[in-house]
């Protein structure tokens, strides 16, 4: 059922995945928690592309009690990656930083740790710290690294999906012309559809955009598309350090 959904969230026709997910969950049997919170990550995940935010809440902390219970740790590292972004979606930059640090210390795999890293990148250049931003950025280049300590998840990071990363973090500092000479063209997966949303909003927002309002089916990327680029917040009590 898990690699059913991840085939599903691959396609760009697939819509309301979220229902089929949180279903998978419910009936899914009990007697392996290590399957079990794959699911749950994977139905976090999916939630959350479709703005359903309690409740990708929920399966994260189901996989991350799953992961403590049953005494292994193989996607506690993944999970708390997902749950950077949610806590980023809802405006808790502070806890998502933490969450991020506690993520850098002690990870072995420079792809895993190159992936904190862009979700650093990702929080400082919503709060407006540019200086730390980059940096970060620096730092998650080693998610292309050939690395034989990575995880099976880790499959999805490519020189796309960063330069993706790295032209968001730069259009949210403003930098909209450098962000749009870095955004990926649309490869059609739908888990990659806000990358293509935050394009088209960074160059309309420039009028280079040229064409029809593109159609994007996730809420998430719908969300996205209407925001305005280089929007962030400057008072949320983050520490500069």
């Amino acid at each position: 059922m898990t690699a059913l959904l991840i085939a599903l969230d691959g396609r760009p026709d697939t819509t309301d995945l979220g229902d089929l997910a949180v279903q998978a969950v419910r009936q899914a049997p009990r007697d392996d928690p290590a399957a079990l919170a794959e699911l749950a990550e994977v139905a976090g995940w999916i939630l959350f592309e479709e703005e359903r935010l309690p409740e990708a809440h929920a399966h994260n902390a189901l996989a991350f009690t799953l992961t403590q219970h049953g005494k292994f740790q193989f996607i506690e590292n993944l999970i708390s990656l997902n749950q950077i972004f949610l806590l980023t979606r809802l405006g808790r930059y502070g806890e998502a930083l933490a969450l991020a640090a506690r993520g850098l210390e002690g990870e072995r795999s420079r792809k895993v740790r190159g992936m904190f890293a862009l979700r650093q990148a990702r929080v400082y250049s919503r709060v407006g710290l540019a200086k730390q931003a980059r940096e970060a950025l620096v730092r998650a280049q080693d998610v292309l690294e050939d690395d034989p300590a990575a995880p099976e998840w880790a499959w999805w990071i490519d020189e796309a999906e960063l330069n993706g990363h790295r032209a968001a973090v730069l259009a949210n500092l403003g930098h909209l012309e450098e962000a749009a000479l870095l955004f990926p063209p649309d490869d059609g997966l739908r888990f990659r559809e806000v990358l293509s949303a935050m394009r088209f909003r960074t160059l309309h927002a420039l009028g280079e955009w040229r064409g029809d309002r593109p159609e994007f089916r996730s809420p998430r990327a719908r969300h996205t598309a209407t925001g305005v680029p280089g929007g962030r917040c400057t008072r949320c009590g983050v520490p500069i350090a």
